[in-house]
């Protein structure tokens, strides 16, 4: 029997359901159909060109991603703009886009406590729970690491998890109870300090924030947006594959949008 995308959403669906998206997400099928069968599945963080090139190039069915296609309704769609253009070319062809953003940031074994558990972070709860019914479920974690580890070691496992660089905020110390939350999690915030976390590390922090830990005393290690979410994406990717073995999937390993300059020389 064919799978479908349909299929596709029904998996991820049923360990993570839409419900647990926040209201301003746009979460599921993006454009396309979802019955027409597929062969090749391919993942990615987000749409990009070099995703949508890679797209044809491979004849890839039907793409999941984490990041929606549309956070904003269109009001059109013209040939002439390089995005809505990008899309066209895709439904032209006779793709299929999905995509499942909060409600796998909330989920049990979703984004942000994968990356915790693979930190060492016996995950206690999350800090913003979304569902009465299962208590794991909601945005961000908190947790302990038992013994307790040095900051600057905490930052050095999160580098070699997510392949970027880390900034640290607060001075070196032992950190047992962490808060966590892969991609844009400041508006966690207040959560974090009731929830008594030494330590908050995210993927985006403004100058004035970090400012704010400083005087709180909470340490923060903060990444890419990017690199934080691909670590759980490359796993999926895998756990889509084992779940259907007649089905052809593949990972494209786009790039951070922020790429790291080395000064060379000065003095």
């Amino acid at each position: 029997m064919a799978i479908t995308a349909e299929d596709i959403c029904e998996y991820i669906e049923s360990w993570a359901p839409v419900s647990w998206a926040e209201e301003w997400d746009r979460v599921g099928l993006q454009f396309g159909a979802l019955g027409a069968p597929i062969k090749h599945l391919g993942l990615s963080l987000e749409l990009t060109p070099k995703v949508a090139s890679w797209m044809l190039e491979r004849q890839v069915d039907c793409l999941l991603t984490h990041h929606p296609v549309f956070f904003r309704p269109l009001k059109r769609l013209l040939a002439e703009d390089p995005w809505e253009g990008m899309v066209l070319e895709l439904i032209r062809a006779g793709k299929t886009v999905i995509s499942y953003h909060t409600n796998l940031d909330a989920a049990p074994g979703g984004v942000t406590e994968t990356l915790a558990e693979a930190l060492g972070i016996s995950c206690e709860a999350p800090l913003r729970p979304c569902s009465p019914e299962e208590p794991r479920a909601g945005l961000g974690r908190v947790g302990r690491c038992d013994p307790p580890v040095p900051l600057s070691e905490m930052a050095r496992r999160l580098g070699s998890l997510i392949r970027a660089p880390v900034a640290v905020v607060g001075e070196e110390r032992e950190v047992s109870r962490v808060a966590l939350c892969a991609g844009s999690g400041w508006d966690l915030w207040p959560e974090v300090l009731s929830k008594g976390a030494e330590v908050f590390i995210t993927g985006e922090v403004k100058h004035h924030a970090a400012r704010e830990a400083e005087v709180t005393g909470v340490s923060l290690l903060v990444s890419d947006h990017f690199a934080m979410e691909n670590f759980f994406w490359r796993r999926l990717a895998r756990q889509v594959a084992e779940h259907f073995p007649g089905l052809t999937v593949s990972f494209f390993e786009e790039s951070s949008p922020f790429k790291p300059h080395h000064i060379q020389g000065g003095g």
